[in-house]
């Protein structure tokens, strides 16, 4: 039985012209066993009846704080709700989701037996025009440190919006952009979060039970969306531009890459791929051939202890 006191967490629903869904979602936050500490929805610049619609169902909810702006970008929508906010983790809830009842005891459990989490996401169900889970309901998963595998070689290790939360701290440095480059994260601000944590050390658990709700329906912000060549090449540089500001600010350099092995070393169990992806970034270390080699003969074996585990 874990003696550290549970996190707070501020849930924060960020709005814009989803008026036939935001009370649902909305709803799905007050209905969890475990409360949260506050509900606060920044509704952007809506031109719908969102903001009507939320005011006349929530009225009599004190633990409601709704917040209008003018149409900015799901990035500024959190920053005002970040600001705002007063948890120790931010839940963030997109207005076309939903979480079960359970999500946030399950949660705050994790943050509570891992006191070293910075970034708790879950497994996601799709629903509406599609159903189905997104990954198998599988175990919960500690995903360790991935500073050297963020900056050198960055994979996706988290899901949509809906389902990432994050440390009060984490959340404040990864919405910390400068000017020019928070106005490119319109649309898709969920890639600095699940990429930047990465770079700036955050120890990530994934919670393998389905407990958020994805909804999949015609107005997705990316439904049916097939970019060009010259929109994907622009996607690739707002990325890369990402990447090197948070590099930057994490005071990465190549020297970094001789920390590979150590870094593997924080995931209990990790999988196969990761075992590839942690090999390749041993090729890129300037390090003697002897000691590369001695090296990835070590993530060999510890990839081994775990599937003994």
């Amino acid at each position: 039985m874990s003696t550290v006191p549970p996190p707070t967490i501020s849930v924060l629903v960020s709005s814009y012209n989803y008026a036939p869904y935001i009370v649902e979602a909305v709803q799905s936050a007050l209905a969890q066993t475990q409360p949260p500490l506050e509900i606060v929805v920044v509704d952007d610049g809506s031109t719908d009846d969102s903001v009507a619609r939320v005011r006349a169902a929530f009225a009599d909810q004190p633990g409601i704080r709704l917040i209008e702006q003018a149409n900015a970008g799901q990035l500024s929508a959190w920053r005002t709700g970040f600001a705002a906010s007063r948890g120790q983790v931010i839940a963030l809830l997109d207005s076309d989701d939903r979480w079960s009842p359970e999500y946030l005891a399950r949660v705050t459990a994790t943050y509570q037996q891992m006191p070293s989490a910075d970034f708790v996401f879950c497994n996601m169900r799709l629903f509406g025009t599609v159903e189905r889970d997104l990954h198998a309901p599988g175990a919960d998963r500690d995903l360790g440190l991935s500073v050297v595998l963020g900056s050198f070689y960055p994979r996706w290790q988290g899901v949509a919006t809906s389902g990432l939360t994050l440390r009060r701290e984490l959340m404040g440095r990864l919405l910390d952009l400068p000017p020019a480059m928070a106005t490119q994260w319109v649309t898709r601000p969920d890639d600095c979060l699940v990429v930047g944590a990465d770079i700036f050390g955050a120890h990530k658990v994934y919670i393998g039970e389905p407990l958020v709700g994805h909804r999949e329906h015609e107005r997705n912000a990316l439904a049916g969306y097939q970019r060009s060549r010259l929109q994907n090449a622009r996607y690739s540089y707002r990325v890369a531009g990402m990447l090197a500001h948070y590099r930057q600010r994490a005071g990465i350099t190549d020297q970094w890459l001789s920390c590979a092995k150590a870094e593997f070393r924080t995931k209990p169990k990790p999988r196969l791929r990761e075992l590839g992806w942690y090999w390749r970034l041993l090729g890129m270390a300037n390090l003697p051939i002897l000691q590369r080699w001695e090296q990835r003969f070590a993530i060999v074996g510890h990839y081994l202890k775990g599937l003994r585990a």
